[in-house]
């Protein structure tokens, strides 16, 4: 997984939260911006998913299965 990639996605989520939380933005820059959010959000969760086999290969190895 990329880290530095995962954490900027994060720290943009949190960014078009505050905007779109200020109401400040048209409604069309509110739409551009959810979308953008939700497909870095699920960016973030592809990586995340990435983990889950090698946490079970983990866990399948230190209990000696």
């Amino acid at each position: 997984m990329n880290d530095k990639k995962y954490f900027d996605n994060i720290q943009r989520i949190e960014e078009i939260i505050s905007q779109l939380d200020e109401g400040r933005l048209t409604p069309e820059e509110a739409r551009e911006s959810f979308e953008t959010g939700k497909e870095l959000l699920e960016e973030c969760e592809s990586m995340i998913n990435c983990y889950s086999g090698t946490i079970e290969e983990m866990n399948f190895v230190s209990t000696g299965r």
